[in-house]
């Protein structure tokens, strides 16, 4: 039995953010409905090495059900609308002011249901002056000024691999069974506002606080991006070595045999070490290059130095560490065969997130989840019929 088993959830999001966030909570034993348009959620066509839908698609997209609805049609609204009187949670994520237009806002579906958790997720948040500009995670990442963070001095970067986006869907299933339990306590549900913009400052915790009454805001910038602890090259790969704080400088100076560094009396604490670092990396880096990561990798474990070998992601399917923890797992998909997916990252003892089904098929779980709701045999072939659910397959 999962956390949330019990739960049902309307889902009309769609990309990373959303999907993602209904993804951790069908994990926790919810029943995810997946509503997708007739030509189904855009990232399972997004750009991937596989040939079939996307990994981003198939990743996020587990443990739920898919049902295809044109709601542009009356019709189809209807469809949600009977839908969200029998539902705990209806998840979106369109820009502010589109699901309204289709009749779906929050103050109508929780005078329906006032016991339904209603969460929007949007780019910059249902209020303010950018509240209708369309964005993406990319676009958040560069409004709130984290590739300049990211160029160690250069030219700004972007942080890639959606991150911005899985943060903020994490927040946002967080937000959803905050709401749940304050809805066991009260009776009521309630209305989330979630946006990437919130996810993206929320990132930047400790780096945006401001004395203000102390010094200009100009000054508040991260000075640690461009440090000793750093990606370097060995002779045969890279490695990331964390040496520039107190607890771990002498000991990696003396694997590297860089004596001289560590009792150099200019260099004695952090932030002195950090106002040398263009002396101190190009000396690290030189002697580096000399033995292998492998090499690097003993010695410094051996130092108690942090360190890690850089690697690619697909190695970590191999990885000890991942399969002692439980972190992979398998599921059989009706077209791909077997999916070796991430499993559940946090572990409940008595109450644990799983892996129960494939990603689905686009509206593989229609006439299915209609039935249930109540539509008959006719009544789902008159629909057919009208354009507003997919053909028969």
């Amino acid at each position: 039995m999962g956390s949330l088993d019990g739960i049902k959830i309307l889902d009309l999001t769609h990309y990373v953010a959303g999907p993602y966030c209904t993804l951790l909570l069908a994990d926790a034993g919810a029943d995810v409905i997946k509503l997708e348009p007739l030509s189904g959620d855009i990232i399972r066509e997004f750009p991937s090495t596989f040939d079939g839908e996307s990994r981003l698609f198939l990743g996020l997209n587990r443990n739920k059900r898919s049902i295809a609805v044109n709601l542009k049609e009356e019709e189809g609204k209807k469809i949600v609308l009977e839908m969200c009187k029998q539902i705990d949670v209806f998840v979106e994520g369109y820009r502010p002011g589109v699901i309204e237009s289709l009749g779906l806002g929050p103050d109508k579906l929780l005078e329906s249901n006032p016991r339904m958790i209603y969460l929007s997720i949007s780019a910059f948040g249902q209020s303010g002056p950018l509240k209708s500009r369309r964005g993406i995670d990319p676009i958040v990442q560069t409004y709130s000024g984290i590739p300049a963070e990211q160029g160690s001095g250069g030219d700004p970067q972007l942080v890639q691999g959606h991150f911005i986006d899985y943060f903020t869907g994490s927040l946002s299933s967080t937000a959803v069974s905050m709401a749940l339990f304050a809805r066991e306590r009260s009776g009521f549900g309630q209305f989330i506002d979630s946006s990437l913009l919130g996810g993206a400052v929320s990132l930047q915790q400790g780096r945006l606080t401001w004395a203000s009454e102390q010094e200009n805001l100009e000054n508040v910038r991260d000075p640690l991006t461009d440090r000793i602890a750093r990606i370097y090259n060995t002779l045969d790969g890279h490695i990331y070595l964390y040496m520039d704080v107190e607890r771990f400088w002498k000991n990696a100076c003396r694997v590297l045999g860089l004596k001289e560094l560590s009792e150099n009396d200019n260099w004695k604490n952090f932030r002195d070490r950090h106002d040398a670092r263009e002396k101190i990396i190009p000396i690290v880096q030189k002697t580096l290059l000399k033995k292998s990561a492998d090499f690097w990798i003993e010695k410094f474990d051996q130092a108690e130095v942090p360190c890690a070998k850089v690697r690619l992601p697909s190695q970590l399917h191999k990885d000890e560490q991942m399969q002692e923890m439980s972190y992979l797992s398998e599921v059989v998909h009706k077209k791909y065969g077997k999916l070796k997916m991430i499993a559940p990252s946090v572990k409940f003892s008595k109450t644990p997130s799983t892996v129960r089904t494939a990603p689905p098929i686009l509206g593989e779980h229609t006439d299915e989840i209609l039935a249930e709701f109540g539509l008959s045999e006719n009544e789902i072939l008159n629909l057919r019929q009208l354009g507003v659910l997919l053909p028969q397959r």
